[in-house]
């Protein structure tokens, strides 16, 4: 049976939506995780977009088209093994051609043909219809080709898996180069206009990316279930690595918006600038109803996507917008009620966790985390000193699992719910390692965070503890030192959006009528910037009644309040649960 058609069984019973389902491609297969349901299917009518997420097996079903197009690996047809890469087109049946309807649309939107050509665009027909096809290449050749209708709608499918950015940069003499400059679009017709109108002037970098803007978006931010469709970002840092000026002429919809703002936290933000189209909606437009010379003057003029600590409302004006339309924002939820009347959870933020050795702030920050995964969706990168990884990941199971990992009094976790633990770690965390030697700056742990963003779109980074940071000034008081290493901190985290958690001992504990103190962000060693530069501040004590989360520092209302509420702990699981009687709204189960 041809893919299309195992697709169209597989959602014929299935309401209009997104689903998740077993993957009749790969499911038989797999000797782990059998269980899981890594096909993604949004049916839309006629129309099914699906996405396996383990074997990447993906395409669109289009029958109001009359097609039905399954996307394939290394070019091979479905049924046909021998399919060669370079015989893409003749597998689809893309009749090429050298004139015709689709020359003459390319056209009609002020695009040069040759600069297309050069570009990567083939032009032909598809069951004598007008078709374009933009080929992927990499370095073993054609990778893919996605092809568009040429005849005024937007329908578009795929053959074959592109990984990489779109567009043939080739060098043109006699021309000056735009150096230490790349320019991302939103569209393959975006890139070929912004070449169309460089063509005479200069040779520019200029690509697309493979896959336009998020589907999803969340409080106007990329959805975490998202993260997948920016591997390009990864997969191509070599082109982005030496670069000074990434321009980012995505659209100015809530989309381009909202992918202009992911790629900038990616790529740093430092070095992204944005194309302000004027009344237009993308490069294509412009160039369309403005000309040549707008264009080009458009991209040059690009502005910077953050200029810190001097900006105009109109860089605001989003955010303003929102608070206007939906009052104050909030936190996300940590996954206990009795918590979240103290404390949530926003990306952006400098969290800092202290409490005596022993009274289980690391584990209760393995807690939050695996919430936030399980919730959320949310990635994260430990850099976690007093735990070696694989130690970690035996710890990290068992709160997943709720059973020890070890064999003991207590029934230990089978070998399948061992698997999904380790899937589901594989897919949500990354760790960083010094066990093989370098020193931990936090030069060297924000850089590594910082590429765990590119990567992976991570939005928790987790620093536990400080003492284990090594510094390399010799001059100046500690206090300043900390105060800096916080600034650097705080400024990673706003511009990559993603939240810090950072776990700093305590001085020596002071008693009170036979009891260590409730200790908070003044007690911890070394400078007060502790508490005077945390967004939260959170203490995980270990009293007679169990373990207490007490919250000492709340910069934002919106986020919790201060107070504290009482929690248990289970040494055999490390899972936390709350003492108070609210009902376990969340899904332990897998």
């Amino acid at each position: 049976m041809q893919a299309q058609e195992i697709i169209k069984s597989k959602a014929y019973n299935l309401s209009n939506g997104q689903h998740k389902v077993e993957c009749p491609f790969c499911q038989n297969d797999r000797k782990k995780h059998k269980h899981d349901k890594p096909l993604s299917i949004k049916k839309e009518g006629q129309k099914i977009v699906y996405h396996c997420h383990h074997c990447n097996e993906k395409g669109i079903y289009d029958e109001s088209f009359g097609r039905g197009m399954s996307v394939v690996k290394n070019g091979e047809q479905p049924g046909q093994p021998e399919a060669a890469k370079n015989n893409i087109h003749q597998c689809m049946n893309f009749t090429e051609q050298t004139d015709g309807a689709s020359y003459e649309w390319i056209k009609a939107r002020g695009l040069d043909v040759e600069v297309a050509k050069s570009c990567g665009v083939r032009f032909g027909e598809y069951k004598n219809r007008p078709v374009i096809g933009f080929d992927f290449n990499n370095e073993e050749g054609l990778e893919a080709v996605k092809y568009r209708s040429a005849n005024g709608s937007k329908s578009f499918w795929w053959d074959g898996n592109a990984k990489k950015l779109w567009g043939n940069n080739e060098i043109v003499e006699n021309l000056d180069t735009l150096e230490n400059t790349i320019i991302i679009t939103e569209g393959e017709l975006d890139t070929v206009a912004i070449k169309t109108a460089f063509k005479d002037y200069a040779n520019v970098e200029v690509y697309s990316v493979p896959n336009g803007s998020p589907s999803k978006i969340t409080d106007n931010k990329v959805d975490p279930s998202e993260d997948g469709r920016f591997k390009y970002v990864w997969e191509e840092r070599e082109k982005f690595k030496d670069k000074q000026k990434i321009i980012l002429a995505t659209d100015t919809d809530h989309a381009g918006d909202v992918l202009a703002h992911e790629l900038s936290r990616r790529l740093n933000k430092a070095r992204c600038y944005r194309v302000n189209y004027l009344d237009c909606k993308d490069a294509n437009e412009l160039l369309q109803k403005h000309g040549i010379e707008s264009t080009i003057k458009q991209v040059l003029d690009a502005e910077p996507v953050e200029i810190h600590g001097l900006n105009t409302v109109d860089h605001y004006a989003l955010d303003v917008q929102s608070l206007y339309d939906k009052g104050l924002p909030s936190g996300v939820s940590t996954g206990y009620e009795s918590l979240d009347k103290i404390y949530t959870v926003s990306t952006g933020m400098l969290n800092i966790v202290t409490g005596y050795p022993g009274d289980g702030k690391s584990a209760f920050i393995d807690q939050l985390i695996v919430n936030l995964g399980k919730q959320h969706g949310w990635k994260t990168c430990f850099c976690s000193f007093e735990k070696p990884p694989q130690l970690h990941v035996v710890q990290l199971s068992q709160v997943l699992v709720g059973k020890p990992f070890f064999e003991g009094f207590n029934a230990r976790m089978t070998q399948e719910e061992k698997d999904y633990a380790e899937g589901w770690i594989k897919e949500h965390i990354l760790f960083q390692d010094y066990q093989d030697g370098g020193l931990p700056t936090i030069e060297a742990i924000l850089e590594k965070g910082a590429s765990a963003v590119m990567r992976s779109g991570i939005r928790v980074l987790v620093i536990d503890p400080y003492n284990f940071i090594h510094n390399d000034s010799k001059n100046g008081l500690e206090t300043d030192m900390v105060s800096e290493m916080l600034t650097k901190v705080q400024l990673f985290a706003k511009q990559h959006d993603v939240l810090v958690i950072f776990v700093a001992h305590p001085t020596k504990p002071f008693q009170r009528d036979g009891k260590k103190n409730v200790c908070t962000g003044v007690d911890v060693a070394k400078s007060m910037a502790w508490f005077s530069k945390a967004d939260m501040g959170l203490t995980v004590y270990r009293g007679d009644s169990g373990v207490e989360i007490h919250n000492w520092k709340c910069r934002w209302g919106w986020q919790g309040s201060l107070g504290n509420v009482k929690m248990s702990f289970n040494p055999i699981n490390g899972r936390y649960k709350e003492l108070e009687e609210v009902e376990d709204n969340f899904d332990w189960n897998f």
